[in-house]
């Protein structure tokens, strides 16, 4: 059986590549992908910020088992598995081994393990971007809740499983406020779960079909880029909003103007969650008293514990009727257009983009 996968050899490039789809290892899997999405770390590999000899694109993906690795009898949570059922993985491996992971931060993990460089490398299904997804014996993945389409378990990795784990890190408790900068796919991720957990929400965002889509998925209040275009604009809205500055920021825009209107917008002794800013090339000129005379605890998050995927999967089962998550994924295109739906992420024409693998 011959399957696809895509390779982006430069910005604003994409090649597909073929080969013989590989038998399951022992204690590993063979699964078709049914939906892959684009998110935003694929933008910024669509635009060449990542990669000087290429990258593979694509890791948040649903899809079904085709064959089993002996062994394989449970997914990570114990639930058993067999050939036919949809399963979300993990995208990385981590070591369970070094000082981060056996003190439970495993998205710190210093083994961390990632796909390939480059599709010709064995076993070359190693990103989503693909016809196929090969998952590796030591490598996470669970089983999607019956309740839960492919459509929107396809996002719980790595968008919601992130936000989620950064919202715990930032000890977001029942009460208090979150500003959420940027209301793209991981924004509104976070957004509902704060909700769920008893926040208040508000966001900013610079586009209205993301700021109407952010009072669907919990916002109390929306700021319109638009509108506010200056920092100080912005900010006199959200100390109307707060009475004063939010206990807790994320920013997932992506842009480093983001992370320096983050800083000055997290009230005095509150919590800054740094998730969009990825690329190395993008950087700002920051005063440290900043910092200082504002007591900030800044929290840098990559990644996420594996099992936070279990988490946002039951997340979802959940809460699947009490937000539009049927939605969320607003444009889908055939994997053979997903330089197309790139583009259009990259444009913030669309929300979230879905790629669907033909089948010959």
């Amino acid at each position: 059986m011959k399957g696809r996968v895509a390779f982006i050899p430069a910005a604003h490039q994409i090649e597909f590549h073929e080969y013989d789809v590989p038998t399951a290892q022992p204690g590993g899997i063979v699964a078709t992908v049914t939906q892959t999405n684009v998110c935003g770390s694929e933008v910024h590999m669509w635009k060449g910020e990542f990669g000087r000899r290429g990258i593979m694109p694509g890791h948040e993906m649903s899809g079904h088992i085709d064959s089993l690795g002996a062994g394989v009898k449970t997914d990570w949570a114990g639930v058993p598995v067999k050939v036919g059922d949809r399963i979300a993985p993990v995208y990385y491996t981590v070591c369970n081994r070094c000082v981060n992971c056996v003190t439970g931060n495993h998205a710190a993990c210093t083994a961390k393990g990632m796909g390939m460089r480059h599709p010709d490398e064995p076993p070359h299904f190693t990103a989503t971007f693909a016809t196929h997804y090969i998952v590796k014996p030591e490598q996470h993945f669970y089983r999607v809740p019956d309740n839960v389409p492919d459509s929107i378990a396809s996002s719980a990795n790595c968008a919601m499983s992130q936000v989620y784990w950064s919202l715990d890190r930032a000890r977001l408790a029942y009460g208090e406020t979150l500003l959420v900068l940027g209301a793209g796919g991981l924004g509104l991720h976070a957004m509902a779960i704060a909700k769920a957990r008893g926040a208040r929400v508000i966001a900013i965002d610079g586009v209205e079909l993301r700021l109407r889509e952010a009072k669907r998925f919990g916002a109390d209040d929306t700021i319109d880029m638009s509108d506010h275009a200056e920092f100080e604009a912005r900010e006199k809205r959200v100390r109307e909003l707060c009475n004063g500055l939010p206990d807790v920021v994320l920013e997932v825009a992506g842009v480093p103007n983001a992370f320096m209107d983050g800083i000055r917008l997290t009230r005095n002794g509150g919590r800054l969650i740094e998730v969009g800013n990825i690329s190395p090339k993008l950087t700002v000129e920051l005063a440290p008293s900043l910092i200082t005379f504002k007591s900030l605890e800044i929290i840098g998050v990559a990644t996420y514990p594996p099992h936070y995927l279990k988490k946002s999967l039951d997340f979802l089962s959940a809460h699947i009727d009490r937000f539009p998550y049927r939605e969320m994924c607003d444009a889908t295109f055939p994997l053979s257009r997903a330089a197309e739906a790139l583009d259009k992420s990259e444009r913030r024409e669309i929300t979230r983009a879905g790629l669907i693998p033909e089948r010959d």
